[in-house]
């Protein structure tokens, strides 16, 4: 049992407002910081813990790397470090659900809004993977989701950064983690772990929000153990026969034993998740799940009725560089959600393009959960954008179908052109199209500074006759800056009505996807065609 310390109501310039949770790393309060006038969730760690020194040294390492991960899918860490002798982790304070929350309420959700969570969550992990940073701890009650669906990764608290010196953020060195999602390797020692392991785990957590029941429901730490070395990988479609076969495959090569056999990166997992929704085939060719059991090291399953010895991941380098996947959007439950959904899905969950999307700095552990249900109306399917630090509660945004008019033809007024505030010095002078409620489909985006020309005009070369804008100062439904960086978007249009704008985007295919401009539509919000 830890020693949390007396109950306390303020901690230094927070007030403690109420518990939120507690785990074996610490207990999160939601607290208000009176110093920057804002509600906040406060992670309090063990009173003991901040008298090992050499905790106290990896904490502060880990907390930063944490801290310095840019994705929108982690929490955001304000400040960390320590007051009155106790560890402490201020975050972004999420209202909702967590996802183990929305499933135990819901059950099995539909397949595409199952895909989005994952992939979102994909997106987060890689982002860490890419700094060294292994979580550790992929589970559906470290998942949360706003109002609209957008998922934060949260509890860095057992993550660790990669290197030879690598120690793992507990108290006791012990492998900190949840047994029913944790890989293999982890589970005896002398084996790398890397961020295959955090793949295996979101493979898992993917089974268990499409069918409700975690890959292998067996009680005991020793028949988990042996379930995770020995057992094959369960199919969603045994229990779930509505599902494509395909995820099958996805679930099968995510948890497979050796992580040589596994995605390289959880955006490739992502991905042909997607490809499973549309029935189009893997990516990667997925490994057969062997019928006979992999080697088992003697006494490995009855050695676990304790935590295991973890062992420091492989150094950097040892797994391929990640590819971040921005998230799937989610759908109805309709005989049509296959095809229209999953390849809306394709356009924006695997390309990055969605200006909403490309954006805001994250990082973290966290305290928090999900609401569900969007507001979106039927046939909606929302392309979640992240919240504002004042209304993270109301993260994402919402689709509403627009009224289709049984006109396709692509004509409107042309956009005002010429030279003007922002112009790349291409060919094609930037435009500056109107506010007035117009549709466009948008073919890329370039928020590099430096590169800005260079991938605006291999946009407008793929698409001759496209234009292309700055989104700064331009129509509100469009986003105005990634972290401080201009935003530049090569399109055609304008369109009269959303069905021309979307015979548009089939024509045009690949990552394309449609926007309306105007100055009332969410910057996040991306039409159904």
């Amino acid at each position: 049992m830890h020693d949390w310390g007396p109950a306390v109501t303020a901690f230094g310039p927070y007030e403690l407002q109420g518990l939120l949770g507690r785990g074996g790393m610490g207990e999160v309060h939601r607290a208000y910081d009176r110093e920057q006038a804002r509600v906040v969730a406060l992670k309090l760690l063990p009173a003991a813990m901040a008298t090992d020194e050499g905790f106290v040294e990896r904490f502060k390492r880990e907390s930063y790397a944490a801290a310095q991960l840019n994705d929108p899918h982690v929490l955001p860490i304000h400040r960390y470090g320590e007051i009155e002798g106790r560890l402490y982790i201020d975050m972004r304070l999420v209202e909702g659900l967590d996802l183990a929350e929305l499933i135990a309420r819901e059950g099995p959700l539909p397949p595409v809004r199952a895909v989005s969570i994952v992939a979102q969550a994909a997106q987060a992990l890689d982002a860490a993977h890419a700094r060294r940073l292994v979580h550790r701890d992929v589970k559906p009650s470290n998942l949360l989701l706003t109002s609209q669906d957008f998922v934060y990764l949260v509890d860095f608290g057992i993550a660790q950064v990669g290197g030879s010196d690598a120690r793992p953020l507990t108290a006791d060195g012990a492998a900190v983690g949840t047994f029913d999602y944790m890989a293999p390797e982890r589970l005896h020692g002398g084996a790398e772990v890397d961020g295959r392991a955090d793949v295996y785990s979101l493979a898992c957590v993917l089974h268990e929000a499409l069918t409700g029941r975690r890959p292998f429901p067996v009680e005991g730490v020793p028949a988990l153990v042996h379930a995770h070395l020995s057992t094959p990988p369960p199919r969603v479609t045994a229990l779930r026969p509505d599902l494509p076969a395909g995820l099958d495959a996805v679930v099968a090569r995510g948890m497979a034993k050796s992580p040589a056999d596994r995605y390289a990166t959880c955006g490739e997992l992502a991905a042909d998740a997607v490809r499973a929704l549309q029935g189009a085939p893997p990516r990667v060719p997925v490994a057969v799940v062997p019928s006979a059991a992999p080697t088992v090291v003697p006494g490995a399953a009855a050695a676990v009725q304790a935590p295991p010895t973890y062992v420091p991941p492989a150094p950097p380098g040892t797994w391929p560089p990640a590819a971040t996947q921005p998230p799937e959007r989610r759908g109805r439950g309709t005989a049509g959600w296959l095809v229209a959904a999953a390849a809306l899905v394709v356009a924006a969950v695997l390309a990055g393009v969605l200006l909403g999307q490309r954006g805001a700095g994250g990082n973290g552990a966290g305290a928090g959960t999900v609401a569900t249900d969007s507001d979106a109306p039927p046939g909606a399917i929302s392309s979640p954008d992240p919240p504002s630090e004042d209304t993270a509660e109301d993260a994402g945004q919402q689709s509403t179908p627009a009224s289709r008019t049984a006109s396709d033809a692509p004509s409107s007024p042309a956009p005002r052109t010429g030279p003007a505030r922002g112009d790349l010095g291409l060919p094609v002078p930037i435009s500056d199209p109107a506010c007035d409620s117009s549709w466009v489909v948008f073919l890329g985006s370039a928020v590099t500074p430096g590169r800005y020309e260079e991938e605006i005009s291999g946009f407008l070369a793929a698409h001759p006759g496209a234009s292309y804008l700055l989104t700064a100062g331009s129509c509100s439904s469009l986003r105005h800056d990634l972290d401080g960086a201009l935003i530049y978007a090569a399109y055609t249009g304008p369109f009269p009505s959303q069905a021309a704008a979307c015979a548009e985007r089939a024509r045009v295919g690949g990552e394309s996807y449609v926007k309306r401009l105007d100055d009332t539509t969410p910057p996040g919000q991306l039409w159904t065609c």
